[in-house]
């Protein structure tokens, strides 16, 4: 495989998929790529993707150990490799649950609603399909007017049909997917209809024209037809496919049974338990790994325990607590043991709850804590990035000697109160 890829897929909590993590082998960073065809929602989730993405870097991670720790959140698949153009291909991916969801967009209860659609295109005449232009002329100042169309009431009606329809809709994202082109022989698939509609419609706003481009190729038309078609009769629509945007419609392949989307997986044929369909056009993809031990969450290294490590800081008035938890290996799980109980027995003495209840609680709980960790064999090769230096001992270190001064004075208080008793 020449220029492999690592990626991992994240899905939403409904199976949906968001969009995948990816990374070539030997870059430097971590890429985002969301899956085109998914929800509003979906979208907005893949924003806050990145930005753990980001975060997750600068935690200092390789880009490989930054999908390995990712890989472990909920939701999320294992790391995968695959080619190099592979994740693009993913990203491509339309699945029935998207074209469903354009089409749940459609109100088939308001039927006025489909008739003023019905009559407003068969009332578009050859004048209204020959549309004029306006401006390019050039002003006594040099000024040069932007030359713009000019639609026809009948053109205007017919648009404002579509909206009532529904067909124009927030949860096609159009922007980031081309719009379908119409079939030589013609005719619309009902959900590529509602996407033709939306990007026609929608981008009229931002580039004059998309609509008298619309109505010139036919595409405008076939919208009308597929829709008032799909609402004569639903089931008379084609069976759901798998369709890739930036080809025509009639191209698309028939969906083969995918693998089940929780945990995520990349789209591969195997039968799916929930009777949802996924195909990927170029499915050659490798099996995803399936690690059997948990992996560190700073190395990568296996065997790993699920453990808790805790610090408290006491000050006069004020106490802080901090805590790491997570999968560690003997090796990392010994330096958090050993650092963080450092930082307790120099600095979680200085107020009297933190001396006689929060300190000693913490001690505790980390002295049982690190019992599983040394419990563990050594760790194999990390993937992650470098392991921590545990370091010396913590009865090597001079800061944890610190605690002395507060159980000696404690000590000192209660001979002082013994002796003034007697």
């Amino acid at each position: 495989m020449t220029n492999p890829v690592h990626y991992i897929t994240v899905t939403a909590l409904d199976g949906e998929v968001i969009g995948y993590a990816w990374a070539e082998a030997g870059a430097g960073d971590v890429d985002w790529i969301m899956r085109r065809a998914s929800s509003v929602s979906a979208y907005e989730a893949s924003t806050e993707w990145y930005n753990r993405i980001r975060e997750a870097r600068e935690r200092g991670l390789t880009p490989l150990g930054v999908l390995h720790l990712l890989s472990h959140e909920p939701g999320v698949g294992p790391v995968t490799e695959a080619a190099d153009a592979a994740v693009e291909e993913l990203a491509r991916v339309v699945t029935p649950a998207d074209d469903q969801r354009l089409l749940a967009q459609l109100d088939r209860d308001d039927a006025e609603a489909w008739r003023e659609l019905a009559e407003a295109f068969d009332a578009l005449t050859d004048e209204d399909r020959d549309v004029e232009w306006g401006g390019g002329q050039k002003s006594p100042s040099g000024a040069i007017h932007v030359p713009f169309p000019k639609y026809s009431k009948g053109v205007f009606r017919a648009v404002d049909a579509l909206r009532g329809v529904g067909a124009v809709t927030p949860e096609h994202r159009w922007m980031d997917n081309p719009v379908p082109t119409l079939p030589a022989e013609g005719g619309l698939r009902p959900a590529d209809a509602v996407r033709a509609a939306t990007a026609v419609v929608r981008g009229e706003k931002f580039c004059d024209g998309t609509i008298d481009e619309a109505l010139k190729s036919g595409l405008l038309d076939a919208v009308a037809d597929s829709l008032r078609a799909w609402y004569t009769d639903p089931r008379a629509a084609e069976p759901a496919q798998f369709v890739d945007p930036a080809r025509p419609a009639d191209s698309a392949q028939p969906a083969e049974p995918a693998r089940p989307a929780e945990p995520a997986q990349p789209p591969s044929d195997a039968p799916h338990d929930r009777g949802r369909n996924r195909r990927l056009p170029h499915a050659d993809l490798p099996e995803a790994p399936d690690p059997s031990l948990p992996m560190c969450r700073f190395c990568g290294g296996s065997p790993a325990a699920d453990v808790v490590f805790r610090a408290h800081r006491g000050l006069v008035v004020l106490m802080g607590f901090r805590k790491t938890d997570g999968p560690m290996c003997m090796t990392c799980g010994l330096a958090v043991y050993r650092a963080l109980t450092t930082h307790t027995l120099a600095w979680g003495w200085w107020s009297p709850l933190s001396l006689f209840v929060f300190a000693p609680l913490t001690l505790v709980r980390n002295v049982l804590a690190v019992r599983r960790v040394k419990a563990l064999p050594a760790p194999g090769p990390g993937t992650l990035g470098p392991r921590y230096d545990p370091g010396v001992p913590v009865r090597r270190r001079p800061r944890a000697y610190i605690a002395l001064i507060p159980v000696l004075w404690v000590l000192f208080m209660i001979v002082t109160g013994l002796s003034g008793g007697v």
